[in-house]
């Protein structure tokens, strides 16, 4: 019996090993989620609906975060995602918690550190 096949399956494994670590580490490296904070406050417009303004913020003091959410409402994911970057240290409202009499809220799908030149390429101007 042959040693070739064995060697080339355990090298080809063992470079398949090697390259999901490195993915899993270069993933970690831009991801910004914990630095994301959702929170609400009162809001004319919202309290007559019986809820408040829901904000999402970026507390990192110096990186641009590219964020994805899901807004739910009647805890159903709705069509399509919001996806928008955030300025260091600044936060961007979202909407109320309550539309109708039902719960809305969104979740973070997914938050990394995005340069501005990205920021221009993907959306366009950034203010």
């Amino acid at each position: 019996m042959s040693t070739k096949p064995v060697y080339a399956v355990l090298l080809s494994s063992l470079v398949g090993i090697f390259f999901t670590i490195n993915s899993l580490a270069i993933a970690g490296d831009d991801d910004g989620s914990q630095y994301v904070e959702f929170y609400e406050e009162s809001d004319e417009d919202c309290e007559k609906k019986g809820g408040a303004r829901i904000f999402v913020k970026n507390n990192h003091a110096e990186q641009i975060l590219d964020l994805h959410l899901d807004r739910y409402f009647y805890d159903v994911r709705q069509g399509g995602r919001s996806m928008f970057p955030l300025k260091p240290s600044t936060s961007q409202a979202l909407g109320c918690s309550r539309v109708f009499d039902a719960e809305q809220r969104w979740e973070l799908v997914s938050a990394t550190f995005i340069s501005e030149v990205a920021v221009k390429e993907r959306y366009g101007d950034f203010e």
